[in-house]
């Protein structure tokens, strides 16, 4: 067991992890868009805009879900799935 002070830290800083994760999604929103001098052709970047979508949604509803987790914990709350 973890001490409830280390699990509202752990909380935080999982939830904190969610930013990082958002700017580089972004990023890659920003670089699979097609410019006027070139660029990726339009059935490309539409699946790359779902793929990206998907795995960094799922990605962030992993990291606040352990937030959540570790912040039930530090309260004493315990639930079983």
């Amino acid at each position: 067991m973890i001490a409830p002070k280390t699990n509202s830290l752990l909380s935080l800083v999982a939830a904190a992890a969610v930013l990082p994760l958002l700017g580089l999604y972004g990023l890659l929103m920003y670089i699979v868009t097609p410019t006027p001098t070139g660029g990726m052709e339009t059935t490309v970047t539409t699946i790359c805009y779902i793929a990206f979508t998907f795995i960094f949604s799922a990605l962030i509803i992993v990291a606040l879900n352990f937030s959540k987790q570790l912040s039930r914990e530090a309260k004493g709350v315990y639930l079983t799935p």
